[in-house]
């Protein structure tokens, strides 16, 4: 456990603000090495065991931001719990038009989260029993920003 990660658990939102940046890294990185693959990403195990470990507000700030950020996206979902929770989360982004700010919450990576979305993050991302759901949830969402397409 790092510096950061030890703030992020004892609650200081600099240090959730690092873990967020340091698990966001480990989540693209692993997206881009099975090119956008959501199954194989998920069922890599150094990145199960990061996401496990991250604080849940990280949890949940990245399940939050990333829906905001599929909000323009075609996705695709697929089946089982984290695809309805994604659909859900993305519908969520996509339907809002009051802007990032007021989606995200003035004080975000603070909890509470605000909104529907913002309640749905939460209850993911401090969801300690079933982390492999939150996870896929994530991976789902960042997806389409990750799929590497072949130059013809």
């Amino acid at each position: 456990m790092n510096v950061f990660d030890q703030m992020a658990s004892a609650g200081s939102l600099l240090g959730v603000g690092i873990q967020i940046a340091d698990v966001t890294l480990e989540l693209r990185e692993t997206l881009e090495q099975y090119r956008g693959d959501v199954e194989q990403a998920a069922g890599h195990r150094g990145l199960n065991q990061r996401w496990a470990e991250a604080e849940p507000e990280t949890r949940s700030a990245l399940l939050l931001n990333f829906a905001w950020n599929s909000r323009e996206d075609d996705i695709e979902f697929g089946e089982g719990h984290a695809a309805r929770y994604a659909s859900d989360l993305h519908r969520y982004a996509a339907g809002y038009e009051e802007g990032s700010e007021a989606f995200h919450g003035v004080r975000f990576p603070a909890m509470p989260l605000p909104g529907h979305a913002g309640a749905l993050a939460s209850s993911l991302g401090f969801d300690r029993v079933h982390v492999e759901i939150s996870l896929k949830t994530v991976l789902i969402l960042m997806a389409p920003a990750y799929r590497l397409t072949d130059a013809a």
